[in-house]
């Protein structure tokens, strides 16, 4: 009964309807599985950069003489 359920044309087409739905579905989840990996990506270089940008500020503040200092804060400051 099975058997003939399966070679019917009704249920071929539901057969091959089914099939269509999960490949579909597959898809749909392996690209949102690659869009969230490339998102953290993208946030991952973006932490980075914004470290490496606050380290050379860090340095540079560091390293700078209060008179140097002094003339970069002028720049910001209203009196």
């Amino acid at each position: 009964m099975m058997i003939s359920w399966i070679l019917s044309p009704l249920g071929r087409w539901l057969s091959l309807a089914g099939a269509i739905v999960t490949a579909l579905g597959i898809a749909w989840l392996k690209g949102r599985a690659a869009g969230k990996a490339a998102w953290e990506e993208k946030r991952r270089a973006a932490r980075e950069k914004a470290m490496q940008q606050a380290t050379e500020i860090r340095h540079d503040v560091q390293t700078d003489s209060d008179a140097a200092l002094d003339r970069r804060l002028d720049r910001w400051m209203r009196d």
